[in-house]
């Protein structure tokens, strides 16, 4: 539920009018637009075309795209995955294509088939599978939407 104040500008001849926005309306504003977060303990199955960022605590079986995606170290994706800077700190199975950049950070776990551009591995990351540098540039033209 919407509540309004007025307020009364001494230096005015009128009233302005305040519309406060209940707490739920003002969380809602403050995500962001294109925008994907699947929260640590949530499990999606299904397609995903996200915009902009996509970070995964959680799980998705199934495929996404993202400008960039950010896999914490309890996030698990299965499936096809393809971004332009991919962040692993989780886990990654099936495809994985990074168009420009691939960090796996200490924690990550990329097995499949992985593509990329530029790559960096911290002590501890895990690479199984079948590694693949691609043309960055080739690949950047891509839109979401």
């Amino acid at each position: 539920m919407l509540s309004a104040s007025w307020a009364i500008d001494p230096n005015r001849c009128c009233y302005d009018f305040f519309i406060e926005k209940p707490q739920e309306a003002l969380l809602a504003d403050s995500n962001q637009s294109g925008c994907l977060t699947v929260g640590e303990g949530v499990a999606l199955n299904g397609t995903f075309v996200v915009p902009d960022i996509a970070s995964v605590s959680g799980s998705i079986e199934g495929d996404i795209t993202a400008r960039e995606l950010i896999v914490s170290s309890t996030g698990v994706i299965k499936g096809k995955v393809t971004a332009d800077i991919i962040d692993l700190r989780g886990e990654i199975h099936d495809t994985l294509t990074a168009r420009k950049s691939l960090f796996i950070r200490s924690t990550g776990k990329a097995l499949g088939s992985v593509q990329y551009a530029e790559i960096e591995v911290e002590k501890g990351g895990d690479l199984q599978g079948t590694p693949q540098k691609i043309d960055g540039d080739a690949g950047s033209e891509q839109s979401f939407g």
